[in-house]
């Protein structure tokens, strides 16, 4: 199956992720979706900071996914890979959404990690969906 192509925009003055993602997704607490996916290097470390002129890749809106966390503890990290920040913790049994399978650290012989709507990504060998 293709993947939907992202919408590319131009800032404007005036404009914040949130409103962006406002008029995107109807939604303006969606704004993470669209820093999180391949914009970071334009806009830098601080969301807040956008600038007009900046061009930005607006991600699709994609079914979200889920599985069941079958370790006894599964992480949320801030990259998709075991030595970024532990965000959040799961227990067994927890059920999670992602929106997308990202590559990343080969962890007992899965690199499959989930890409979560919240910002996160979890590695999907702890799921009962290890390949997404």
């Amino acid at each position: 199956m293709a993947q939907p192509t992202p919408a590319i925009y131009t800032v404007q003055p005036g404009d914040s992720l949130f409103a962006i993602a406002q008029r995107f997704y109807g939604d303006g607490n969606q704004w993470h979706r669209i820093y999180d996916y391949c914009n970071k290097q334009v806009i830098g470390q601080d969301p807040n900071l956008i600038r007009p002129g900046e061009v930005l890749y607006i991600p699709p809106i994609v079914p979200l996914k889920t599985c069941t966390v079958t370790s006894p503890r599964l992480r949320a990290r801030a990259a998709p890979n075991t030595q970024s920040a532990i965000l959040d913790t799961f227990p067994q049994g927890t059920v999670l959404t992602f929106f997308e399978v990202r590559q990343g650290e080969n962890v007992d012989g899965n690199s499959n990690w989930g890409h979560s709507d919240q910002g996160y990504y979890f590695w999907l060998g702890g799921t009962d969906h290890p390949n997404g």
